[in-house]
């Protein structure tokens, strides 16, 4: 269980370097549209549902450690690659890098997503089910402090680093992420794995359709594909908005504690309170009112100007820090304790890849209206008014009305100690 907070820690350093505002300002500085990467999060969005491939693959075999292990190693050599071969290009002068790196990256997110049903699976067999929610919570606010110092460091660096250079800076530390994120698999690998419980065996089809038909779980498929289908219309996007209209690629390191360290700020100072509160006052309520406090974040940014970027950045940042800790955790317990254990991974494959089909069409569909309205904008109140912040009114709505229909029909899990309900 240590391990699984240290190298969870080292995992974590590496997706907030590798996807966040770095690699955000890296990929435009390549020539990566605003459409382009609309189209980028969509695709890599609907390839998660080769979840369903890998769960079927695991419950076959029972080995979640290898294909965990070769799915993420693959993954992660991938993306590197794709940056590499994309630097090389915009250095040397060659046109369209950027569709390089967008081609790398929804390779390897095809690849890195089968990783997770195997992992879940296996986590969920080493927690025990009444501490789960209090030892993910203990872990989150760990792997807090960690990605705070780090991508704090990283964001300092890239700040006083000349404009002429700035992407150089960028590269390097992508590179440096990956190095991290590799090691995190090889120490990772080292944690035994009990034996699974291996399912009756069923058509692949048969097995996938057992969530659908799952009266406890499909309430839950019903709010995650809702849910993640507002978040991802407003969020997807969000950080080339703060780059571009609010100016944060002027103050790399203000905005990297603004959005990204205040909200780890929140994760650590809730996390290991809100793990306790899932397995003693139960999954729903958690799920309720952490998504409640979730969905106001667009508010927020709708409002956000460039003279108060940070503020407007930073709050919000630190509600979702909270909120999302709490909602995550308790969504966690629900999608890996209300299966039967010996179709567990099929039931976080099938949610995964829902919820990724609504977040692929969000992102798309953000895409194209930014596309679509161009510079459409309106007055009113002396403000300007555009695209995003339709996006951003259009994603709150979306989000709060999920919260708050959706949630109450959310199932306990009746399949663990009665300490965790």
């Amino acid at each position: 269980m240590r391990k699984h907070i240290y190298t969870g820690a080292m995992g974590n350093i590496w997706a907030s370097l590798i996807s966040g505002i770095i690699f955000v300002f890296y990929g435009t500085s390549i020539g990566i549209t605003r459409f382009q990467w609309g189209v980028m999060t969509g695709l890599s969005s609907w390839l998660l549902a080769t979840q369903l491939v890998s769960a079927h693959l695991t419950e076959r075999t029972g080995r979640r450690k290898v294909i965990w292990f070769w799915f993420a190693i693959t993954d992660r050599s991938l993306r590197l690659v794709g940056i590499l071969i994309a630097y090389v290009l915009w250095h040397a002068g060659w046109p369209h890098p950027g569709v390089i790196l967008i081609t790398a990256i929804c390779v390897a997110n095809f690849v890195g997503t089968m990783a997770s049903p195997p992992w879940l699976s296996w986590l969920a067999d080493i927690i025990p089910a009444e501490q789960h929610g209090t030892f993910l919570g203990r872990r989150s606010a760990w792997i807090a402090v960690s990605v705070i110092a780090v991508v704090s460091a990283a964001a300092w660096v890239v700040d006083w680093t000349p404009d002429g250079h700035k992407v150089y800076v960028a590269f390097a530390v992508l590179v440096f992420a990956t190095v991290v994120g590799i090691l995190d698999l090889i120490i990772h690998g080292t944690i035994p794995e009990p034996e699974m419980a291996m399912p009756v065996r069923n058509h692949f089809w048969l097995q996938m359709l057992l969530p659908l038909r799952d009266q406890a779980f499909r309430p839950w498929l019903v709010f995650n594909v809702a849910w993640t289908f507002g978040m991802s219309l407003g969020g997807s996007l969000v950080t080339i908005y703060f780059l571009d209209d609010l100016g944060i690629r002027n103050n790399f390191l203000g905005g990297t504690l603004a959005f990204t360290c205040l909200s780890l700020v929140g994760s650590l100072l809730t996390g290991r309170w809100s793990g306790r509160m899932v397995d003693r006052v139960g999954i729903r309520p958690v799920l309720w009112v952490g998504h409640l406090f979730w969905a106001s974040l667009p508010v927020f940014w709708f409002l956000a100007t460039p003279g108060a970027a940070l503020i407007w950045i930073g709050v919000p940042s630190l509600i979702g820090g909270i909120a999302s800790t709490a909602a995550l955790n308790a969504a966690n317990k629900l999608i890996t304790r209300v299966p039967p254990a010996e179709s567990r991974a099929t039931y976080i494959a099938v949610s995964t890849s829902l919820a990724s089909i609504a977040a692929g069409l969000g992102a798309l569909a953000a895409g194209c209206l930014l596309k679509g309205l161009g510079d459409w904008s309106i007055a009113f109140a002396g403000r300007s008014f555009g695209a995003f912040h339709l996006l951003f009114a259009l994603s709150f709505a979306l989000r709060l009305a999920s919260a708050l229909f959706l949630t109450p029909r959310l199932a306990q899990p009746t399949s663990t100690a009665a300490a965790s309900i």
